[in-house]
């Protein structure tokens, strides 16, 4: 395999992995959603507030950002830049975003949150975040040192990833952070600042696409809103707050980011699934720009201001605009991203969710009557198809050998099961006269799930299919002594023994199914 291949391997691989953080961000705002229809299970792990914690942080730390933190690395491989060493790193940089994503899934099921409508879950966490950071400058310092010439832009993006991971842990801090200030503080020119972050993406993303050099014009548009940006960081460190008339100008400049992105999107040249993408999002960026704006005025910021309109505009700016930054930017790598279906599937259910919230913001806000719960019924409806479009990016097979059924079956019932007790034992045990410690337990289920996704890899990796399920077949007799001795010592009740049983018999059926092949095997 050569290097390009590498490095679409690469993509392809991580993209897909980050998706399941994506599906999990979807399934837990389906849950919220859900519980605002009274649909609760008194579970320690699906409280409400979790669920919604869970949903904004996957969707603000899982698939997209990471997704956009290739960007730099797509334009470089563009340009016939190579490094094995950096791909390395970057790998690394994936993995630790991963083990984050994990320990922050954990931390918020079980209820360590810190009480904030976003960056919910313990400051400590950043720390891994900015190890991640680490190794993400390191890769771009190793293709870097495979350039002749370093372009600008180069230059500006290790500036910014050097500052990023220090700046991470200082802004974060709940001591010395802006975190709190940042959201119960000024709006329009944080506003400003977050439009602004995203203007040098849709730069680079039409650079990348773009078939041929990429000459952007009419940049005057972005450099006035950075000064006055710049102004704004300053006024508000050393002097104090913004007015709210000082406030509102801020805000207003967004508007000047409309006729920029225009004139760059009929500049560009790029392939038709991508442009149609880089369209989408653009038109809910200038959306969701010129909503803000309109509903910064006074009269109607107030009525609406922490209304369902606010939650529609939040799911068009994320759930739309960004997303689809990151979908135009892997259309020439993921060939799923090709399918109309997707398309159809994620916007029909990502606008109804729109539609459908901004009715109920202005019955909120008392502009009309009608009845919310059933809006609130047909949100969660969206919210499934939404989910559903992601099926799309998986093959299904019906064919399977003897060996891939049996892993499939461990796939399900450790995997899918592992998950659903993770979720769920709180509330089953109890119901089916089981004891329930809500400590110990939790270990298990995730021990459990483990081994599922040890069958899953067997299931997918046909090189090394015998040699990983052996490995569940010894964690299975392992797990089942250890269960089947605490049952009998009577540390443990009758559900000891039959996960004992369980396993044994599951660990049983592949030596005797595959007696023949583990006894010809050199």
């Amino acid at each position: 395999m050569d290097k390009l291949d590498n490095f679409s391997f690469f993509i392809n691989k991580h993209f897909k992995i980050s998706l399941i953080f994506l599906f999990l961000g979807m399934v837990f705002g389906i849950f919220y959603s859900l519980n605002l229809l009274g649909f609760y299970i008194d579970s320690q792990t699906l409280i409400p507030a979790s669920m919604r914690s869970l949903h904004i942080s996957l969707m603000l730390y899982g698939f997209v950002p990471l997704m956009l933190s290739y960007l730099p690395f797509l334009l470089i491989n563009k340009e016939g830049v190579k490094s094995e060493v950096g791909l390395q790193y970057l790998n690394l940089y994936t993995i630790f975003w991963y083990i984050f994503l994990v320990f922050m899934i954990s931390s918020i099921l079980f209820g360590n949150t810190r009480g904030l409508a976003f960056y919910d879950f313990p400051y400590e966490l950043n720390f891994i975040l900015a190890i991640s950071g680490v190794f993400y400058i390191i890769a771009l310092i190793k293709y870097i040192k495979a350039y002749e010439t370093i372009p600008l832009w180069i230059k500006v993006c290790l500036r910014i990833t050097i500052i990023a991971p220090i700046a991470l842990l200082i802004l974060m801090n709940p001591t010395i952070g802006q975190v709190e200030s940042t959201i119960s503080g000024p709006h329009g020119d944080n506003t400003l600042g977050m439009s602004l972050a995203l203007i040098p993406i849709y730069y680079l993303i039409i650079k990348l696409l773009n078939k041929g050099e990429f000459k952007a014009r009419w940049n005057v548009l972005w450099i006035i809103p950075t000064i006055f940006y710049a102004f704004s960081i300053l006024y508000r460190s050393f002097i104090g707050h913004l007015s709210y008339e000082q406030e509102w100008f801020f805000q207003w400049l967004t508007f000047l980011y409309v006729p920029i992105l225009y004139r760059w999107y009929k500049d560009s040249n790029i392939e038709k699934f991508a442009k149609k993408a880089l369209l989408i999002s653009i038109l809910a960026f200038l959306f969701v720009d010129i909503e803000g704006n309109i509903l910064f005025i006074p009269e109607l910021r107030w009525i609406f201001h922490r209304n369902d309109l606010i939650i529609a505009h939040a799911h068009v700016a994320m759930g739309i605009g960004v997303f689809f930054m990151v979908i135009a930017m892997f259309v020439n790598y993921i060939k799923e991203l090709k399918k109309t279906i997707f398309y159809t599937l994620y916007l029909v259910g990502l606008l109804g969710i729109f539609l459908v919230l901004s009715i109920s913001g202005f019955i909120q806000a008392e502009i009309f009557q009608a009845d919310i719960y059933n809006l609130w019924i047909t949100r969660s409806i969206f919210g499934v198809i939404a989910l559903i479009s992601l099926f799309s990016f998986i093959t299904f097979k019906f064919k399977f050998t003897l060996l891939q059924k049996y892993n499939l079956l461990g796939v399900l019932s450790d995997g899918v099961g592992g998950i659903f007790l993770l979720l769920l034992s709180s509330f089953l045990y109890p119901l089916i006269g089981f004891k329930f410690a809500g400590s110990y337990e939790y270990i298990v289920f995730a021990f459990v799930s483990i081994t599922g996704v040890i069958h899953y890899l067997a299931l997918t990796n046909k090189v090394h299919e015998i040699i990983l399920t052996k490995l569940t077949v010894i964690t299975r007799v392992f797990i089942s002594s250890v269960f089947f001795a605490l049952f009998y010592n009577k540390t443990l009740g009758v559900e000891a023994l039959l996960i004992s049983l369980f396993d044994v018999l599951f660990a049983s059926t592949f030596l005797f199914i595959f007696k023949k092949e583990l006894l010809c095997q050199k």
